[in-house]
Formats: structure tokens, C-alpha cells, sequence
């Protein structure tokens, strides 16, 4: 019950504070020092009334410290509908975290990230920031921080972007984005865990230009190393171009085996 709660709070607590974050849900709190890596495979078709095929792929490797991490991500889609492409899109993604304290309540982050998507006209983004990260759990002595399965981090901080879009005539943006996340993870039980996270982006500039991101998946353990997710992103993006809508809701299956 007292999970149920804590679940049901920090997912209202954004929307209260009309503040909170993209990448995140990658950052992954080992407790295993050295390299790993993991690659998650996904198939998603119909066929009849529509037909569609979609795949995706993402790879991922880390690289922890007793004091610093350091991880990259490379994620792709593509999919066909009724014999048309209505889905081409991928980024790259790079960062480290480092403790700044024993307690590892607070760490320094930075990153870099490149990205495009076909069916947002987004030719190319880039961008360059960093921040602070915050885990409040780390300040509490309970069984939550005992047997590890509640991770809840809090971070903010400023980042560079460089946007090309590929409208007629092409457009270009670059600013400085303020960056706001709650990352919230879960184990529901020894084989399966819930990840979410919020993300509010506002250009401090233009508070009316922002993004807000929710990512949620459910893992399930199949096997030792295999893995199945079920992910749910919603983007919102006050300014668009093209003509396309604000607004975009994507839910995936996936297939993800870590070595």
C-alpha cells in the first residue's frame, strides 16, 4: 500500500509543480563496476484492416566507477504502413555522472546528443548541456534504500540546442533550454520493474516555448538475460512547424538482452 502511494504522489507531483524530463530513462544505477552493455531488438506488425511493420533497435554501453559513470546510446525506428514510410527517426546520446559527495546524494552530469526525426521535419538536433542530480533516497535510512527497490532521482540543469528543420523554407533554432526531471523506478518484484519519467524544458528566454516529455516502461525478466518491455513516450511541444500537431503518444514492445 505504502508503494502504491508513493507512486500515485510522484506521478501527480509534476503537473502540481508545473515543473519536471528525455534520455534519462537510460541512466541506469549499477551497483557493478566496469563495462556492460545491452541491445534491445523490437518487431511490431498487423496485418489486415492495416498493416504495418515497424523495427527498432537500441544499443547501450556503460562504463562505472567507483565515483564517475559514463554510458552512450544509439537508438533507432523505422516503420512502413499500408506500403508507406511514416516512421524514420534515431538519436545518439552521451553522458557522465559524477558523485560529488560519499553519500552520492549529489552528482554533476553532462551530455551530448545528437538526434533526427523524418516525420517531425527535425533534420537534425544538437545539443550540449549539464546539471545537478539529486537522489533524496540516499538521505533516507529505511528499507527503500536497504533493499534498493525504490530509485527516485531529481535533476536541473541548462543545456545548448541546435535545431534544423527541413520545411520550405528550412528553419533554424538554437537556444538555451532550462532542464527539469523526475526519474522514478520501481521493482514490483524480483523480475519485473517500473520506470517513469517526467521532463519540462521551457527556453527561460520564452517560458512559452517548452517540451515536456513522460516516458513509462514495464520490464519483465523472461529469462537471465532476456528481458521484454512495454514502453508508453508521450512529447508535447508548445511550438511546432509544418503544420504538424503538438502533440505525440507512442507505445512499443521490445526485447532486450543484457550481457
Amino acid at each position: 500500500m505504502r508503494r502504491l502511494l508513493i507512486v500515485a504522489i510522484l506521478c501527480c507531483f509534476p503537473f502540481l509543480i508545473k515543473a519536471q524530463v528525455n534520455t534519462e530513462r537510460y541512466y541506469k544505477d549499477y551497483e557493478r563496476m566496469g563495462i556492460m552493455y545491452d541491445n534491445s531488438f523490437g518487431l511490431n506488425f498487423a496485418i489486415g484492416n492495416i498493416n504495418y511493420l515497424e523495427l527498432s533497435n537500441r544499443f547501450r554501453v556503460d562504463y562505472n566507477d567507483t565515483i564517475q559513470d559514463y554510458f552512450a546510446v544509439a537508438d533507432y525506428t523505422y516503420r512502413i504502413s499500408n506500403g508507406k514510410k511514416n516512421s524514420n527517426k534515431g538519436f545518439i546520446h552521451i553522458r557522465t555522472i559524477r558523485d560529488l559527495e560519499e553519500r552520492k546524494f549529489l552528482m554533476l552530469e553532462g551530455y551530448s546528443q545528437l538526434e533526427f526525426n523524418e516525420f517531425l521535419l527535425l533534420k537534425s538536433r544538437m545539443l550540449l548541456g549539464g546539471g545537478f542530480r539529486f537522489d533524496p533516497i540516499a538521505l533516507i535510512d529505511s528499507s527503500l534504500r536497504q533493499n534498493g527497490s525504490l530509485k527516485l532521482f531529481l535533476g536541473t540543469g541548462i543545456f545548448y540546442e541546435y535545431e534544423v528543420y527541413s520545411t520550405d523554407p528550412i528553419i533554424k533554432s538554437q537556444l538555451i533550454r532550462w532542464s527539469n526531471y523526475l526519474s522514478l523506478v520501481l521493482n514490483v518484484s524480483k523480475k519485473i520493474d517500473l520506470n517513469m519519467v517526467h521532463y519540462l524544458q521551457p527556453a527561460p528566454q520564452d517560458f512559452s516555448n517548452f517540451r515536456y516529455v513522460l516516458n513509462l516502461a514495464l520490464n519483465t525478466q523472461l529469462t537471465g538475460k532476456l528481458y521484454y518491455e512495454m514502453r508508453v513516450e508521450y512529447l508535447y511541444r508548445s511550438i511546432v512547424y509544418g503544420g504538424k500537431k503538438p502533440g505525440d503518444i507512442e507505445v512499443k514492445n521490445t526485447l532486450r538482452l543484457v550481457f
